[in-house]
């Protein structure tokens, strides 16, 4: 019978490491790394303050606060770039199903930006940030939703 390969994405809003499982008793082995950055496309598109507006001449100005913060956009981009890697990472390894395990976060935004064919591998996901936990730690952290 051959064993279920399992792909593991631990992630926050500033990296992400990328492990693979290859069945019941083989542990995890790390495969990847990600480490998402303000690049400069990104600063461009941010102002260092909120805007500023007038309904007329000679009317009052009035501030306007952003509808996302600098944060939540960067968070989303560095996901939409973890979703393509998974995708990737899931084919080179053949992987069967995958578990997310990121804080609340990353973890919608990662939700929100998949596409159908890979959120149907996804077997588990957990609200946690074990991006700083050892690998050789990390079966003890995941053992809720698989057996490494």
């Amino acid at each position: 019978m051959k064993p279920v390969v399992t792909l593991v994405l631990v992630a926050d809003d500033r990296a992400a490491r990328f492990l693979v499982n290859e069945g019941v008793g083989k542990g995890l082995h790390q495969v990847s790394n990600r480490v998402g950055g303000d690049s400069p496309e990104m600063a461009a598109e941010f102002a260092d303050r909120g805007g500023r507006g007038q309904a007329a001449p000679g009317a009052a100005r009035h501030g306007m606060a952003p509808r996302t913060t600098v944060e939540d956009q960067r968070r989303d981009a560095f996901a939409a770039e973890l979703i393509d890697a998974l995708a990737a990472e899931a084919m080179r390894a053949g992987a069967d199903r995958l578990i997310v395990a990121a804080p609340a976060g990353m973890l919608g935004a990662l939700r929100a930006g998949m596409p159908p064919a890979l959120a149907a591998k996804v077997a588990a996901d957990l609200p946690k940030d074990l991006t700083h936990v050892a690998v050789a730690d990390l079966p003890d952290h995941l053992a809720e939703v698989a057996a490494f």
